[in-house]
């Protein structure tokens, strides 16, 4: 897997709103509800988590899908996560493009739009 992490700049002691963008090679026959799955199955042990929104979104041109939830984070803070998924078919094999953005539940009323913005600036080369 291949991370690249944007952060926001914040005051000392506040939580960092951030996306990370991570590019895994998977098998070909791995399809977008396959990956879309596993990231459901992954938050579903999250503490106190409650999936808010979510669906089907188009990244740089193909097809995606996203969900966001909150969950309590480290040090009692409620967190929100915003995932979107692509599969980017590479002959026999594929690149799963995830970007998370992260924020707190008190940064989500502005945070969401700039972690939006981050996402919906992803280009994939084809």
């Amino acid at each position: 897997a291949l991370p690249l992490a944007l952060g926001r700049e914040v005051e000392e002691g506040e939580f960092n709103p951030n996306v990370i963008v991570v590019v895994s090679r998977i098998r070909a026959e791995q399809t977008l509800d396959d990956a879309h799955a596993e990231v459901l199955r992954k938050l579903k042990p999250l503490p106190r988590l409650r999936q808010l929104d979510g669906g089907d979104v188009e990244v740089d041109g193909l097809p995606g899908r996203w969900v966001e939830a909150s969950f309590k984070g480290g040090g009692g803070a409620v967190l929100v996560q915003s995932v979107r998924t692509v599969v980017v078919p590479r002959g026999p094999v594929a690149d799963l493009v995830q970007t998370t953005g992260t924020c707190t539940l008190l940064q989500h009323p502005w945070a969401a739009d700039e972690i939006r913005a981050v996402q919906d600036s992803l280009r994939i080369d084809r």
